[in-house]
C-alpha cells in the first residue's frame, strides 16, 4: 500500500521528508555504504481530507501522490522522474538489457513484482 492511500484511508496528514546526500552514502552500483551523515528536511504537513469519501478513488490516490512528491521535490531540489527507481538504477549500471527469452522483474505500483519476458508478455499466460 502507498503513502497516498495509507494517508486517505487513515485520515491522517502527511508530513514530508526528504533526505539529502543518500547518493553519497550508497553511490549507484555500490555494495558497500560510505557510512557517513545525511540530512533531512521536513516539510509542512499535507492536509488530504479533502479527499476522505474518495479514499478508494486510483485518481485520487495519483493526485494526492503527486502532491507529496512534487513536495519532495521542491524540500529537496532534486528533479521528480515518474519512474520507478529499480528501473532508472537498471539502465544507469547498464544491466537493463535482456536478451529474447530472459525473464527480468517489473516493479508493479501496488509495490509488488510482475514477472515479463524481454517483449513485455506474461510467461505464465501462454
Amino acid at each position: 500500500m502507498g503513502v497516498a492511500k495509507l494517508a486517505l484511508q487513515a485520515g491522517v496528514p502527511v508530513i514530508p521528508v526528504a533526505m539529502i546526500g543518500t547518493d553519497k552514502v550508497q553511490p549507484i552500483g555500490k555494495r558497500m555504504p560510505n557510512i557517513r551523515r545525511i540530512g533531512m528536511i521536513f516539510g509542512a504537513p499535507l492536509d488530504f481530507s479533502q479527499y476522505a469519501d474518495k479514499a478508494e478513488d486510483r485518481l485520487v490516490q495519483r493526485k494526492v501522490t503527486d502532491e507529496i512528491m512534487f513536495e519532495l521535490m521542491r524540500l529537496s531540489g532534486q528533479e521528480y522522474v515518474d519512474e520507478y527507481a529499480a528501473v532508472v538504477k537498471l539502465r544507469l549500471t547498464g544491466a537493463a538489457a535482456t536478451g529474447p527469452g530472459r525473464h527480468r522483474e517489473t516493479p508493479d505500483p501496488d509495490g509488488g513484482a510482475e514477472g515479463t519476458d524481454a517483449e513485455g508478455k506474461d510467461p505464465a499466460a501462454g
